[in-house]
């Protein structure tokens, strides 16, 4: 075989080389990525004048000599271009990374929003807010309660404690005065919801002490008195 072919396929054994190792292997599957590295050189880096594996004269020295500089520079390319591959693929994992761990991000949003709505409960319909609404209401006070004519007010049992006397007796005086005048002014109502908060923190005080059944009635009474003075005998 002639030099010059020698030469070229030489140079040319690198490349064919790290196009096999880069191959998929038959049948198309796909294999786990991995990083391009180029072959070793095949070129025999001995040279010389007549030395092991050298051309046997200056002129076959030389040629051996011109070739190892090609192979060396196709080693160089071919490892340039096989670390531009690494780089490529390196960033295009990252983007998949990323692709990735935002989906996952969203996905879990969905998830929370799903199961926040699951344990809500049902919207009230728009019945069951009047109702609720007409239920939050204070009712008035009954016959029963407070003497129409007098103002004089009927104090629940747990109301009637002596913890409880001196609002007791300020609530009588400006009821029997919304009796006799027909309703009672701004500051005689401020005067009464005042007195009455008063009523209510004693009795959350009291609350392991009263039975549940007349905590509530007194609460419900309170609320009526409340009620009761912000209206007058003409509403």
């Amino acid at each position: 075989m002639n030099r010059p072919w020698i030469l070229v396929m030489l140079a040319a054994s690198p490349v064919l080389a790290f196009a096999q190792t880069s191959s998929s292997p038959a049948g198309g599957t796909n294999v786990p990525y991995q990083p391009a590295v180029p072959a070793p050189s095949t070129v025999n880096a001995y040279g010389g004048w007549g030395g092991y594996g050298g051309g046997s004269t200056a002129a076959g020295s030389a040629l051996n000599g011109m070739a190892s500089v090609i192979s060396a520079k196709g080693d160089y390319n071919l490892a340039t271009s096989a670390a531009a591959i690494n780089m490529t693929q390196a960033q295009k994992q990252e983007i998949q990374n990323r692709q990735q761990w935002t989906n996952t991000y969203f996905d879990m949003r969905a998830t929370n929003r799903a199961a926040r709505a699951a344990e809500r409960s049902p919207r009230p319909s728009m019945e069951e807010l009047a109702r609720m609404a007409q239920q939050g209401v204070p009712k008035p006070l009954g016959s029963k309660q407070m003497d129409s004519i007098t103002g004089h007010l009927n104090w629940p049992s747990a109301l009637q404690q002596a913890s409880f006397d001196s609002q007791r007796e300020q609530l009588d005086q400006l009821f029997a005065a919304r009796a006799k005048y027909g309703g009672l002014s701004y500051a005689d109502q401020t005067a009464v919801r005042q007195t009455v908060d008063a009523m209510f923190s004693e009795l959350k005080s009291q609350i392991r002490d009263i039975p549940p059944a007349d905590y509530l009635a007194s609460r419900n009474f309170l609320n009526s008195v409340t009620y009761a003075a912000s209206k007058s005998e003409l509403d």
